[in-house]
């Protein structure tokens, strides 16, 4: 049986804020609304830890500090791209 292992260091520091966040963003600019990013971020995080709290210890741990600092950037990062397309459609419009 192949045993496959990721690193617990780059599975959270890599793996999942780039999952979490981008995964919120693209939804957040399919629906145009910035507002969706840190909501799919969050539940996406918070699904993520369940899991791996019940996967590893067999029970529920409290959530984690990446519940409240990984939303930020994916709000941020969804304001700035949907802000641009409305930006580049309006002077499409001008024009």
């Amino acid at each position: 049986m192949l045993v496959f292992f990721i690193d617990s260091f780059i599975w959270q520091l890599v793996i999942v804020p780039i999952l979490t966040i981008g995964t919120g963003v693209l939804i957040a600019i399919r629906v145009e609304k910035a507002y969706v990013a840190p909501l799919i971020t969050l539940v996406l995080n918070l699904a993520i830890e369940m899991t791996m709290s019940l996967v590893y210890y067999e029970t529920l741990h409290s959530p984690s500090s990446w519940n409240v600092l990984l939303p930020i950037p994916a709000f941020l990062i969804a304001y700035a791209f949907i802000g641009k397309r409305k930006t580049e459609r309006h002077m499409e419009n001008l024009s």
